[in-house]
């Protein structure tokens, strides 16, 4: 029988930090804090050769499960999870996709959902935090405790010239990477996304389209992160990202009350065709999905629907193929594609129903 860490029990009652309102949330959907950390001694897991590679696991997960904290982890192998479990956490950004792919790494998971822990991916131990909103800095207190205890009883490869090593020399230093995802459709509609990116680029921090299309994000989402570790602090690189952020928070309100001034028939007829469309199919297609709830999202921040901002954001992630493929309790990757987009409509339409 196979391992679960992770239940969809329905929109609604599934936890996890798209459920989390925080702060500027109608612009930003999520922050994330993640760590990098290796063991003395071994090399890195490219190399690692595989009873190498089990022992450094045993350790970290041996290390978990001696920590003081009150909170449980669950643990498992990824060849003991569903490989449908495996997708299901990618969806959720609670892993990578390589990662997802290899049967003899090993995940950690809080039972809160608010850290989960990669091992033997491109380093040994990767810790990630991540929260709804822009809350870096509760991001980093829960990480930092995590840390703290597991560094008392891991051997960590730490220089005092170089900081943290690691198998990637952009993680080397504080071995830090902190993101937060982004939702910026005002400043796509006024044309002043290529400045805005330009001007988050200039800084030294790195943008990528978090729903990637041909041409541009799909759904308007983009994930913004630094790109070194190395010279500055932990706390100097979170204040940096937090500034940025919410300067483009600032500019997308901006650029939305402008809209809502200069063109709110058209913004109200975009909006209210995405709500029917998503109350009233029968099918729907995962990007088109994407589409019309990052719309609807905008709604909802601008107070012209009254669907609750948190619904739609989990809309978004819980409607991606695993998730649907779990309802109908399909294991298979060829599942009828019909049936995959009728529930994923049927679902929208439920979760929609009692708001819209």
């Amino acid at each position: 029988m196979k391992t679960r860490i992770i239940e969809f029990p329905g929109v609604e009652h599934t936890a996890g930090w798209f459920q989390e309102p925080g702060l500027a949330y109608d612009v930003v959907l999520s922050s994330r804090i993640r760590i990098s950390r290796n063991l003395n001694r071994h090399r890195f897991p490219p190399l690692l050769q595989s009873d190498e590679e089990s022992e450094v696991q045993s350790d970290i997960l041996s290390a978990f499960q001696s920590t003081d904290s009150d909170t449980a982890y669950s643990t498992a192998l990824m060849g003991d999870l569903a490989p449908l479990e495996r997708r299901m956490l990618l969806e959720r950004n609670y892993i990578t996709q390589q990662f997802s792919l290899n049967n003899h790494k090993a995940i950690v998971m809080r039972k809160d959902d608010r850290m989960s822990c990669m091992i033997n991916e491109i380093d040994h131990l990767r810790l990630s935090s991540i929260r709804g909103g822009l809350s870096l800095d509760d991001c980093w207190h829960t990480i930092d405790g995590v840390d703290s205890a597991l560094e008392i009883l891991l051997d960590y490869a730490v220089s005092l010239e170089w900081g943290y090593l690691s198998a990637e020399v952009a993680n080397t230093g504080t071995a830090l990477r902190a993101s937060a995802m982004v939702h910026l459709p005002a400043l796509v509609r006024t044309n002043l996304i290529e400045k805005a990116m330009k001007a988050v680029v200039q800084v030294g921090m790195t943008v990528k389209g978090f729903f990637s299309d041909d041409e541009h994000s799909l759904g308007d989402m983009y994930q913004i992160s630094n790109q070194m570790g190395l010279g500055i602090s932990e706390k100097e690189l979170i204040e940096k990202l937090d500034a940025i952020i919410s300067q483009l928070v600032h500019y997308e309100r901006k650029a939305r009350d402008q809209l809502l001034e200069e063109q709110k028939m058209d913004l109200e007829d975009e909006i209210m065709r995405a709500a029917g469309l998503l109350t009233h199919c029968r099918l729907l297609e995962s990007k088109e999905a994407i589409r019309n709830l990052a719309i609807l999202r905008l709604g909802a921040a601008v107070g012209l629907v009254s669907v609750p901002i948190e619904r739609v954001t989990a809309l978004l992630f819980l409607t991606q193929k695993a998730h649907i493929q779990f309802l109908i309790d399909s294991r298979e990757t060829g599942a009828d594609t019909s049936l995959i987009d009728y529930t994923r409509a049927e679902l929208v339409r439920t979760a929609l129903s009692q708001c819209l």
